[in-house]
């Protein structure tokens, strides 16, 4: 949080761009692999209030061996919690994509064909349907790879559809 003027402002967020930019701005963190930014500004009485607030890009509890937040199970799965978290993110830019009609960007789809195969192995989160999910997904990779974008978008649905069915059943 930072206080400064209207006048302040301009520089500000250009010295914000170019940390974005370069990572090397001085009283402003690296945020060049920054997956949210959040920027508040409130005019308090003359004075302006700046909040920024960032995430990183990488889960680095995903990454630590060492890491003491519980962010990887004992059988070496991330947390389930985690995991749904970045599939939903994935799949609404798969879905999005594919509904105003341009092609997604392939990390979304790779990251959400990896993670869809790690989802089916946690028990209790809807094993009867885990033997067809996978079937989805191994299509779903298919139409990827050979750029059958027609049987993609059909797939995706068809995991939409599935999503919906089970988390209402075991949500």
């Amino acid at each position: 949080m930072r206080t400064i003027t209207r006048g302040e402002l301009p520089n500000f967020l250009r010295d914000l761009a170019d940390a974005c930019e370069n990572a090397s701005v001085q009283d402003f963190p690296d945020c060049t692999n920054a997956k949210k930014i959040r920027l508040s500004v409130k005019d308090e009485y003359g004075q302006l209030t700046v909040k920024l607030k960032m995430s990183a890009h990488i889960d680095e509890c995903e990454l630590c061996e060492d890491c003491e937040c519980g962010g990887i199970r004992p059988d070496g799965l991330p947390r389930y919690k985690r995991l749904k978290k970045r599939m939903a993110t994935s799949f609404k830019v798969i879905f999005k994509a594919l509904h105003q009609q341009t092609v997604p960007p392939e990390e979304a789809v790779l990251d959400f064909i990896a993670d869809s195969r790690l989802m089916t192995k946690y028990p209790g989160k809807g094993d009867p349907l885990y033997a067809e999910y996978d079937k989805l997904t191994d299509i779903l990779e298919e139409a990827w790879h050979t750029k059958d974008l027609q049987k993609f978008h059909e797939t995706v649905d068809a995991l939409n559809h599935m999503k919906t069915e089970c988390h209402h059943k075991y949500k």
